[in-house]
């Protein structure tokens, strides 16, 4: 088989395992589908419920996409700017959007090194997008299909400002790299600069404190962590 075929198939499987792993970090139980129904990764709150009989059943589905780029700041021109494009399936793209129950994670991983990371092993940003935000963004025009490829295709830019005090940022775009309306993420590691649903789209707790109040479901979870 190709090389990029392998390289696909690897790349992927660090970042269901990362989001698996962060899914444990927040008390839950992480498990990969044995078949592909256009879910990676599923969460269960099993712990919960043995501890605390009576607790209602809480289920999550995720849908994961990594890509590897290039992330780099020059130490004479501050500031940065790097598109990523992530590949889904008409049909993925149709189960995600039902609810916010379902999100889709994004894992970017950077070829550069002292950017947030000095190690490669571990992201360099992650964000999610839960159901409703990628319908918005859908209607929005966000996902588009190049020519000769059955896929859609989401592209997202990652920013960073030339002033000092610039925090890195995700905005989801589209074919044209302008900004979709409901697609700017907020900032990373700083407060002032709310996404434009108010949710923090950089950790996997941000996603289930959202999801968990728009459904109205008391959060319950032992000491929720990135």
């Amino acid at each position: 088989m190709a090389q990029d075929f392998f390289d696909l198939l690897y790349n992927g499987y660090t970042g269901e395992y990362q989001l698996m792993s962060s899914l444990y970090r927040n008390g839950l139980d992480a498990l990969r589908p044995p078949a592909d129904m256009g879910i990676d990764v599923v969460s269960l709150n099993l712990k919960q419920q043995l501890e605390h009989p009576g607790m209602a059943p809480e289920t999550f589905f995720f849908q994961v996409k990594t890509a590897v780029t290039n992330v780099s700041e020059a130490a004479d021109r501050p500031g940065a700017i790097a598109t990523v494009e992530f590949k889904l399936k008409q049909s993925e793209v149709d189960l995600l959007a039902c609810s916010r129950d379902r999100a889709l994670f994004c894992y970017v991983y950077n070829y550069e090194a002292d950017s947030l990371t000095d190690a490669f092993e571990a992201p360099f940003i992650c964000f999610w997008l839960d159901g409703t935000l990628l319908e918005k963004v859908r209607s929005g025009g966000a996902f588009f299909r190049k020519e000769g490829e059955p896929k859609l295709t989401l592209a997202c830019q990652l920013r960073k400002p030339k002033h000092e005090y610039g925090h890195w940022h995700a905005v989801v775009v589209d074919e044209k790299g302008s900004k979709i309306d409901g697609g700017y993420l907020g900032v990373v590691g700083a407060s002032g600069y709310p996404a434009d649903d108010e949710a923090d789209h950089y950790s996997v707790v941000g996603y289930l404190k959202y999801a968990r109040s728009c459904s109205g479901v008391a959060e319950k979870s032992d000491s929720p962590t990135q």
